[in-house]
């Protein structure tokens, strides 16, 4: 009987470390602890329990966290400077290409991300009110199809 019971916690630890290792998982990729929780089926309450009682879970939490976050500023960052395809359309239709048959599509690029993402990573420069200090915040960028024109 004392084995079953020694037998039965084993399992128990395996099954919560296999949990939280597939809770970590999915908050490192979509940063939402709720989400995690119940892709893990995990209780948020069980969740904040093993965070505040294991060190080491609630370092990896963290972790994943600044991971999300990593991913979040990547995506804005390519946004904002590779742009992205947007469809063209018209009547509220897309338009086609009548060679190809494939949908035609334009450039986009985020200047508000891109604004957004200078304003955190050079605050003293792109922070509202650093004009009246001097210190512009305009920036002006040229995209061209010509490489060479770079």
């Amino acid at each position: 009987m004392v084995e079953d019971v020694f037998g039965k916690c084993s399992l128990r630890r395996e099954q919560s470390w296999e949990r939280k290792k597939k809770f970590l998982e999915h908050l490192s990729a979509s940063g939402n602890i709720s989400e995690a929780g119940r892709v893990a089926d995990v209780r948020r309450s069980t969740l904040y329990l093993w965070k505040d009682t294991d060190k080491e879970f609630s370092s990896q939490w963290e972790e994943a966290l600044e991971e999300a976050a990593d991913a979040l500023e990547a995506e804005a960052r390519r946004r904002a400077i590779e742009g992205y395809d947007e469809p063209v359309t018209y009547a509220g239709r897309v338009v086609c290409d009548p060679d190809t048959g494939n949908p035609l599509v334009r450039k986009r690029y985020s200047d508000g991300l891109m604004a957004f993402l200078l304003r955190a990573h050079r605050p003293a420069r792109f922070r509202p009110g650093a004009e009246a200090e001097g210190r512009s915040g305009m920036i002006s960028i040229s995209i061209s199809r010509d490489d060479s024109a770079l």
